[in-house]
């Protein structure tokens, strides 16, 4: 898709957030001063973005991509089935290399609803992107979901088109997912933790992902750990 095409439509939007960016970005910055930020873009930052846009180049004319800091976003020119297709297809493979190559740790999730997308002018706005941002944010866990508004667009298609239920979400499994949420109460702020029922990608079924997901544990913090049990359980309970 041509940088200077204006989406404006109904489309989908998948949003990947890097989890421990924020921490290894302080700790490198520390390190090594002033002035040598390009390291950090070339040792970490740009294998990331390399397999962001091999999945842009794999689905030319159907997903493009966009990024900002630790945040890395795939959308569609509209809502259609072949567009479900390849942006969850080129969303799910990009998950899978981040893991291959041990990079970050990060949860993601494939929204819907309007979007205006101005790439040249670096302009991503719509329902679609907050949809898909606030439940990537959420998910207490390492993975990628299908958001409630994206399963019920699904639904429609499918029912449109006399298809069996879940024939497009093939790809994922279905879960309560752990989610994490701040709720304000007498003044606080409380961490409420539950579960959501949700479409969550099958990541760990791609060749040598759960032995490269084991490695990528060691010297986590407790409050890390928690994440890659409650994946781990998803792997061990979703063949």
């Amino acid at each position: 898709m041509e940088n200077n095409i204006v989406i404006n439509n109904n489309c989908w939007v998948a949003c990947i957030d890097m989890l421990g960016f924020k921490k290894e970005l302080l700790r490198f910055e520390k390190q090594s001063g002033v002035g040598h930020l390009d390291g950090f873009v070339k040792i970490l930052y740009n294998d990331i973005l390399d397999a962001l846009k091999r999945g842009e180049k794999d689905w030319h004319g159907r997903v493009c991509t966009c990024w900002s800091s630790d945040t890395f976003v795939f959308y569609t020119p509209d809502d259609s089935v072949q567009s479900f297709n390849a942006i969850s297809a080129a969303a799910i493979h990009f998950c899978c290399r981040l893991i291959w190559h041990s990079i970050f740790r990060f949860r993601g999730a494939l929204g819907t609803g309007q979007f205006y997308a101005d790439k040249k002018n670096n302009v991503f706005l719509g329902s679609a992107f907050i949809d898909a941002y606030e439940y990537a944010e959420k998910q207490n866990w390492i993975g990628f979901i299908v958001t409630p508004s994206a399963e019920n667009k699904i639904i429609h298609i499918e029912t449109v088109n006399n298809m069996p239920s879940h024939t497009l979400l093939y790809q994922y499994y279905q879960y309560d997912v752990p989610i994490k949420k701040k709720k304000p109460k007498n003044g606080n702020i409380l961490i409420v933790e539950y579960t959501e029922r949700l479409f969550a990608g099958k990541i760990h079924s791609f060749p040598s992902i759960q032995e490269r997901f084991q490695r990528m544990q060691n010297g986590l913090s407790q409050k890390d750990l928690v994440k890659y049990e409650n994946t781990f359980k998803f792997f061990k309970q979703c063949h």
